[in-house]
């Protein structure tokens, strides 16, 4: 399994943020800040970059965000399979049909 991770902060944020978390840079297989190709979510070019880098089609990722417009329907428009996490119950009419998750955990029921 190839784990990416993209982001809306800048490459330096990522990384304070990785450190100051203590979660290993060398989780992530590719890290997309709004730096890496002067683009920012949800501009599907974003999206698109990353599976390049990973080397994968679309169809073969999963992406997992917690904003509906920058993560869900950025990924959806590079057609990729987007999840959405929300970890507190928020309903509003603009996440009632989508695919949702309340941890990371959850992940695995939607990997084939």
């Amino acid at each position: 399994m190839k784990v990416g991770l993209i982001s809306a902060g800048y490459e330096a944020e990522i990384d304070h943020i990785l450190e100051k978390a203590n979660v290993a840079k060398e989780n992530f297989c590719i890290i997309v800040g709004v730096d890496t190709i002067k683009k920012t979510k949800p501009d599907p070019e974003v999206f698109r970059h990353a599976l390049c880098q990973l080397k994968v089609e679309p169809d073969e990722a999963l992406f997992v965000g917690n904003h509906i417009d920058m993560d869900y329907y950025g990924a959806r428009a590079a057609g990729m399979p987007s999840i959405l996490i929300e970890r507190e119950e928020i309903v509003t009419s603009d996440t009632g049909d989508i695919e949702k998750i309340r941890s990371l955990r959850e992940i695995f029921k939607f990997m084939g």
